[in-house]
């Protein structure tokens, strides 16, 4: 018999007496294709958000800000750039989307079951192990992508009305220019903040929607159903947020500084250095700009990118 029952529905079953786990490119695949998918959709606003948090920058507190609001923004650098502004960025957005959930999602289950058998317990994993492989797979995924992250960050925040603007032409030639002037270790910056907020969000995100789909089947509800796909990817949405906002800010405004000859940056020394700076000048809500903006493209995001997984899943027998 099987002797991994509880994978019944995340792992393919080979005949015989032992259960395989699934072929790891399918694992890692699908994710990543769901991924790309749903980013074309929620990039503006992933925009939205990133001009929104370096809105203000190091101002004093009670200074106008740029933007009266997300919608305000939307509205301007439409009217700046029309749809392809904002939709800068999006080669990067996809292909940070395509590597980071084809770890972060994709090693979730293999490893799950690897920990779980490494600790010799009975029945299903725990939900220390969900939440300890979660953080692992989010953290990995953070660091894998963290180049393209910097230049993604650099490439939205330029056409902007706030934030330091880097002036790169396009895409090649924003990595060209960040190894001429930054050298390779331009490709780490920020890594510290950036596996941190791999932790914090898509670690909480990962973990909030499994263990709410675990009980919702649990209590009866049809885990297939579209409609429970998007409940519980706008659920896990708003964990998310509440955990990784903070950090996401700090991670933005450090990217996107500007940095001298010797690649070192000319605003903040390091992600703490840039909290303690923002905590000064700007006050504890400055932690939370541009959160509904998050929340609007993260929750859509999420519903796009689980609900195409799950389909993805059910097309190729895997689900």
């Amino acid at each position: 018999p099987c002797t991994r029952p509880w994978l019944k529905f995340e792992c393919a079953h080979a005949p015989g007496p032992r259960c395989a786990m699934p072929d790891l490119a399918w694992e890692m695949g699908l994710p990543a294709m769901a991924g790309c998918m749903a980013v074309c959709f929620s990039h503006p606003l992933e925009l939205t958000k990133t001009r929104l948090q370096l809105d203000n920058e190091l101002a004093q507190r009670g200074q106008p800000r740029t933007y009266n609001g997300w919608i305000d923004c939307v509205k301007r650098n439409f009217e700046a750039n029309g749809v392809r502004g904002l939709q800068r960025g999006l080669q990067l957005g996809i292909t940070r989307e395509f590597f980071f959930n084809s770890v972060r999602i994709g090693l979730f289950v293999p490893m799950l079951g690897t920990v779980h058998e490494m600790t010799g317990r009975e029945g299903p994993p725990q939900a220390d192990e969900r939440f300890g492989v979660g953080m692992l797979c989010g953290a990995l995924g953070g660091c894998c992508v963290n180049p393209v992250e910097v230049l993604k960050v650099r490439m939205q925040a330029l056409g902007g009305q706030t934030g330091h603007q880097h002036g790169y032409p396009g895409v090649r030639a924003a990595f060209a220019q960040m190894i001429k002037e930054e050298g390779w270790r331009g490709c780490s910056k920020g890594i510290g903040v950036s596996t941190l907020r791999g932790i914090l969000g898509p670690g909480s995100q990962l973990i909030a929607y499994n263990e709410l789909k675990r009980i919702a089947g649990e209590r009866g509800v049809d885990t297939r159903a579209v409609r429970t796909h998007v409940g519980l990817s706008i659920v896990s949405a708003a964990i998310s947020i509440a955990c990784v906002n903070p950090v996401d800010i700090l991670r933005t405004r450090v990217y996107n500084q500007p940095y001298d000859a010797n690649g070192v940056g000319k605003w903040y020394k390091n992600g703490l250095d840039a909290g303690v700076q923002t905590l000064r000048t700007e006050g504890p809500l400055a932690f939370y700009k541009g959160a509904l903006t998050h929340f609007l493209r993260l929750g859509p995001h999420m519903v796009l990118l689980f609900g195409f997984l799950e389909q993805l899943k059910m097309l190729t027998g895997r689900a």
